[in-house]
């Protein structure tokens, strides 16, 4: 009896604790969910127990090495002195007189020497990270994504220089190839990539490349340019059946005569670029006053009868850190065929070194879209900017060059490799460092490479 007794009181505790557990797990059910939210400090409930996911990659949607497009196939070439001298040999001689008579005499020829000159250019950029970073658990190792930031920050400004860089404009940056291609200039005067117009500049470039020895081998364009580039050879190539190639087919070379220039489209050649002023205040130069504008007519102009309209222009003054803020012209600017357009600018304060024009669409009711055009060196506190329309606004460049070693015609001197080199920490607990790369563009045979200018996108619909 007691024995049954003891066993009934056990099972009803064994109930009574089942159905107590049942209680609380549906209560910890209804309180416990999971939530959302990314402020830690305002988590309350299930959400406060949860750990936060966190990816252990950083996701960066900038560039990357690889879209240095002509940096990377450069050849490298060391050098020893921040002066780099070559002698260039132009001629041999010329041809009369090849043949004499048996026993004549030879006449005389002279070769034409010249010694260039490269000045080496010094990229630079400190950075730095805290103890506190590089002790704490991070996601990626402090040190680390800071030193690939700086690279990169380099790749970018070395790859954007190697097209615009002007030592006339700003001491310090080392010239590019808008400033050292100045045998083979051709000009598409605001014609798209997309018609015949553009085909026979480039069988132009490739055969003047030829007549001076060089082979096409690479053509590099902006991204828009190089979307226009493949819908051209879409159109015109044809495969065996006579069909219009399909439009999924990309392209990688373009086919001619005189050579077939690898297609490169390279994100730092831009068109249509607006004035951003730069974020060191304290260094970049004043905003410039546009005093007066006026058209006229000159000899050297090149506004024709189709661009003749009104036109709004700014003006941005820019030295070693950069750009200022834009000064906008008072009033448009109506301009007749053979006119050129003279602004009249006084620079502020720090000094400029060099001024960036930018440009409206003919006809625009205000200054707001004004594009890029050209840049001149700064030669008084006051003077006068022409503008001929030699530099359309919102185009691009298209370069052809001759890239392969046997030629020896272009290469990156470098006089330091890209190299991080460490600071001593002073006064604060930080790991400073500078990374740096020291070195120019040399072209040396720039009769075997071409720039076809003023190329516009067809999408953008000004020209």
């Amino acid at each position: 009896m007691e024995n049954a007794v003891v066993e009934l009181l056990a099972s009803q505790a064994g109930d009574g604790f089942a159905m107590a557990n049942d209680l609380v797990l549906e209560d910890l059910q209804k309180a416990l969910t999971a939530g959302y939210g990314t402020d830690a400090a305002t988590f309350t409930g299930g959400r406060a127990l949860m750990p936060e996911s966190l990816d252990t990659t950083l996701v960066s949607v900038l560039h990357t090495q690889e879209e240095a497009k002509l940096f990377q196939r450069l050849k490298k070439q060391p050098v020893s002195s921040t002066v780099h001298q070559y002698v260039k040999r132009t001629e041999v001689g010329d041809d009369d007189g090849a043949f004499v008579a048996e026993g004549g005499n030879s006449q005389e020829k002279d070769q034409t020497l010249a010694r260039k000159i490269v000045n080496m250019k010094y990229l630079q950029t400190k950075r730095q990270a805290t103890i506190q970073a590089v002790t704490a658990n991070t996601i990626e190792d402090a040190m680390a994504i800071e030193q690939n930031a700086a690279t990169l920050w380099v790749i970018r400004n070395v790859e954007k220089t190697l097209f615009t860089g002007n030592s006339s404009f700003v001491t310090e940056q080392f010239d590019g190839l808008d400033a050292l291609l100045t045998t083979h200039v051709l000009d598409m005067r605001g014609g798209d990539a997309t018609g015949s117009a553009f085909e026979n500049k480039v069988n132009e470039s490739c055969r003047r490349i030829r007549d001076y020895f060089g082979k096409p081998s690479l053509m590099l364009s902006s991204t828009m340019v190089m979307e226009d580039i493949q819908k051209l050879l879409r159109d015109r190539i044809r495969v065996g059946t006579g069909e219009i190639v399909s439009g999924n087919v990309v392209f990688n070379a373009y086919p001619t005569k005189f050579g077939k220039p690898e297609l490169e489209d390279d994100v730092f050649i831009k068109e249509g670029t607006t004035p951003v002023a730069s974020t060191i205040t304290a260094s970049r130069p004043g905003a410039p006053t546009i005093n007066s504008e006026a058209a006229g007519a000159h000899a050297s102009s090149e506004f024709a009868a189709a661009d003749a309209g009104a036109y709004w222009y700014k003006v941005v003054a820019v030295n070693a850190y950069g750009d200022s803020t834009a000064d906008t012209s008072s009033s448009a600017v109506t301009v007749a065929s053979g006119d050129r357009v003279t602004l009249n600018v006084t620079e502020g304060s720090p000094a400029a070194t060099a001024y960036k024009v930018y440009r409206s669409q003919k006809g625009a009711a205000t200054a707001a879209d004004c594009r890029y055009a050209f840049t001149v060196a700064r030669t008084a506190a006051t003077q006068d900017i022409y503008d001929t329309n030699s530099f359309l606004p919102g185009t691009s460049s298209v370069y052809i060059l001759t890239m392969e070693a046997l030629y020896n015609g272009i290469e990156w001197n470098q006089f330091l490799p890209m190299m991080k080199f460490p600071l001593f920490p002073t006064a604060a607990a930080v790991y400073p460092f500078l990374m740096l790369l020291f070195g120019a563009l040399n072209v040396k045979k720039e009769e075997q490479m071409v720039r076809i200018k003023n190329v516009a996108y067809s999408g953008m619909g000004w020209f």
